[in-house]
C-alpha cells in the first residue's frame, strides 16, 4: 500500500499549527475544513469542496 499525499502532509505538524485541539478535514495536501468535531470539519469542507473525499483527524493540541 502506498502513502497517500494526505497522509505525507498529516505527518508535517507545523503545517497544521494552528488547528491543535480541532478536528480537521485534508484534501489534496490543503486543510479544506476544520472544527470542533469531525461532522463539523466534514461537512464544512464538502460544502466547499462538494467533490472532494477528504482525510478526516484529530489534531491534539499536546504531544505524547
Amino acid at each position: 500500500m502506498t502513502e497517500s499525499v494526505d497522509e505525507d502532509f498529516i505527518g508535517s505538524p507545523k503545517e497544521l499549527e494552528e488547528y491543535k485541539g480541532k478536528h480537521v478535514a485534508i484534501w489534496k495536501r490543503k486543510v479544506i475544513g476544520f472544527g470542533d468535531s469531525a461532522k463539523e470539519a466534514y461537512d464544512k469542507a464538502k460544502k466547499e469542496y462538494p467533490v472532494s473525499n477528504p482525510t478526516l483527524l484529530l489534531f491534539f493540541d499536546k504531544t505524547f
